[in-house]
């Protein structure tokens, strides 16, 4: 089921219809047991892979002008609901959540202006000239990259040594893309006067002067060259691995005090994160309980939280 757009001469611009038929396929792999078993020492390692692929294999055709029927693409939105946030495209033989956007150039040495790629197509679709242009109405849309990892998944460790234990849970996914609509807002070449501008990344740079290779055009005060418009500027990679949870616990036996065990431990949740995301959180929370893949500009991240405590059996 999709929310399609209609015409609007009703006060209704789109309705949930199912459009067509996709295939499903993944795989999901567990192996886990104990690495080092003694007196003394143990060791144990579980790790968790999915992998999973889709692909749109039907539409179901809709309505000409003329009375006939064909299939066309259809293009959707990304769940966000914020004008002028991400597009998909809908279309046989390609992933559902195949991204539909104005392709980023970079930006151009001799001005430091805005580039996308303008891409001339013959019949069939096939590319047949490629061409940059700093108008941002000039450039065409392009079906680019899937919002949905290829790799995910976590792994687990725990360790005993005596009376000493740790575990550890790591989770990670690798490939996909997020579209970061907060940049749109908060990395816009100074387009907004009304909002913060973000803290550049260490591997961008901005345009400066002439025969600059920049990341990032030139900043204005009230910007009008659009290099914050929709476009695949605003795709990043979704790459990272993160520490879900740490423990920590030490055991004192204490059978004279009649006491069968002290456990003495810190626990922490979301300690760290690695991935070059540059907005708060790769992990998007769920909007209303669908899962997103485009993040707005308020989004609170996963909370890191810290516990120390005792534990006592008698």
């Amino acid at each position: 089921m999709y929310m399609v757009p209609i015409s609007g001469l009703t006060g209704v611009t789109s309705i949930w219809r199912n459009i067509g038929e996709m295939n499903n396929k993944g795989i999901e792999v567990s192996l886990g047991g104990d690495i080092v078993r003694n007196e003394d020492w143990l060791w144990s390692l579980d790790v968790n892979l999915g992998y999973n692929t889709n692909k749109l294999t039907k539409l179901y055709p809709t309505k000409n002008a003329d009375g006939t029927y064909s299939v066309k693409p259809v293009i959707i939105g990304d769940g966000l609901g914020i004008a002028g946030s991400a597009q998909r495209v809908l279309e046989p033989g390609r992933p559902v959540d195949t991204y539909y956007l104005k392709e980023w150039a970079g930006v151009n040495p001799e001005n430091g202006s805005p580039l996308w790629y303008k891409v001339q197509r013959d019949a069939n679709g096939n590319e047949t000239a490629r061409d940059t242009t700093s108008r941002y109405a000039q450039a065409t849309f392009e079906k680019l990259y899937r919002a949905s990892p290829t790799f995910f998944g976590g792994f687990s460790t725990a360790l005993q040594y005596k009376q000493f234990d740790m575990s550890a849970v790591f989770g990670y996914a690798v490939g996909g893309k997020i579209y970061n609509y907060s940049r749109q807002e908060y990395d816009s070449d100074g387009t907004y006067t009304d909002r913060n501008q973000m803290k550049l990344m260490p591997e961008w740079s901005r345009w400066q002067k002439p025969g600059d290779i920049a990341t990032h055009p030139v900043a204005r005060y009230n910007n009008t060259q659009q290099g914050n418009q929709m476009s695949s500027r605003y795709l990043e990679d979704r790459d990272f691995l993160r520490l879900r949870s740490l423990t920590v616990g030490y055991n004192v036996k204490l059978s004279r005090f009649k006491v069968n065990n002290l456990r003495v431990f810190f626990a922490g949740e979301n300690l760290f994160v690695i991935t070059n995301y540059s907005g708060v959180d790769p992990e998007i929370p769920a909007n209303d309980g669908a899962v997103l893949s485009s993040t707005g500009p308020s989004v609170y991240p996963a909370t890191r939280r810290y516990m120390f405590g005792l534990n006592v059996s008698f």
